[in-house]
C-alpha cells in the first residue's frame, strides 16, 4: 500500500526522536508519531533511535493495524491512536520517558511553572496508573485523562505531550522535562518560585508562537551528529 506520508514528514520525526534520545527525553521504548488523513506514521518497537532512519517508521490505521513499513508499531501505540481519536486538533503525539518529570510523579509532587517556557503547559494532569499503556481501554482512560490539554504526566512511568504540529509538540516536551529539572533542583534548596495565573496568562500570550517552537528546534537540531 502506497505510503500517506512524503520523505519531509518521515525526515522530521526521525529528527525528533533522534534528538529526544540525545537530549535524554526519551529511551529504547519511547515513541512519537505523527497524524494525517487517518493514518499514523510512528517509529517501530526495536529500532534504536539514535541510529533511527526512515526505514523504521511504521505507517498504522486508527485501530494500530500496520499500512506500510516492514516493523512493528510500539506495544503502547494505543496512547497515540485513543488520544487521536479523541483529540482532532492534534497532529503530534510524543510519549516520553524524561527522568525530572517522571521523579516529580514518583514522589507525589506536581508540577510547577518555575521558568516562562514552562508555564505555557499549564497545569498538568497525572495519570496514576503507573503501568504500560498496552490495551486500547488504558489508552482511552490516558486520553479522558488528558482532556483538552497539551501534556500528562503518567505516575512513576513518563509523560505525554500533544500539540498541532510536530515541531510545537517536540518544543513542548523540551520545555516540560526543563521545567521539570528546574523545579526538582530548586526543591533541593528551598521552595521554589512559582509563575501564578497573571503571569501565566502573560507568559503565553508573548511566547506561544511557532518562531519559538522552531528556536528551540533548531537548537536541539543543531546537536545532531
Amino acid at each position: 500500500m502506497a505510503s500517506g506520508f512524503d520523505a519531509l514528514d518521515k525526515a522530521l520525526l526521525v529528527d525528533a526522536l533522534r534528538m529526544l534520545e540525545g537530549a535524554e527525553m526519551i529511551d529504547h521504548s519511547g515513541h512519537a508519531s505523527v497524524r494525517r488523513a487517518g493514518r499514523i506514521l510512528i517509529n517501530d518497537a526495536v529500532a534504536p533511535k539514535r541510529r533511527l532512519t526512515a526505514a523504521d517508521l511504521v505507517e498504522i490505521d486508527p485501530e494500530g493495524q500496520r499500512l506500510a513499513g516492514t516493523g512493528r508499531p510500539p506495544l503502547e501505540f494505543h496512547i497515540h491512536t485513543e488520544i487521536y481519536r479523541r483529540r482532532p486538533d492534534a497532529g503530534a503525539v510524543i510519549h516520553l520517558h524524561p527522568r525530572w518529570s517522571t521523579l516529580l510523579t514518583s514522589v507525589g509532587a506536581p508540577y510547577r511553572p518555575v521558568f516562562a517556557q514552562g508555564a505555557l503547559l499549564g497545569d498538568i494532569p497525572v495519570y496514576d496508573d503507573p503501568m504500560s499503556i498496552n490495551t486500547r481501554e488504558a489508552g482511552a482512560a490516558l486520553a479522558a485523562a488528558l482532556g483538552a490539554g497539551p501534556a500528562i504526566l503518567l505516575k512513576a512511568h513518563g509523560a505525554t505531550v500533544v500539540a498541532e504540529d510536530l515541531v510545537t509538540c517536540f518544543a513542548l516536551a523540551a520545555y516540560l522535562e526543563e521545567n521539570a529539572s528546574r523545579q526538582v533542583a530548586a526543591l533541593g534548596i528551598g521552595t521554589p518560585f512559582v509563575f501564578d495565573d497573571v503571569q501565566r496568562a502573560r507568559i503565553r500570550e508573548r511566547l506561544w508562537s511557532m518562531s519559538l517552537f522552531r528556536k528551540t528546534w533548531d537548537h536541539y537540531h543543531a546537536r545532531l551528529g
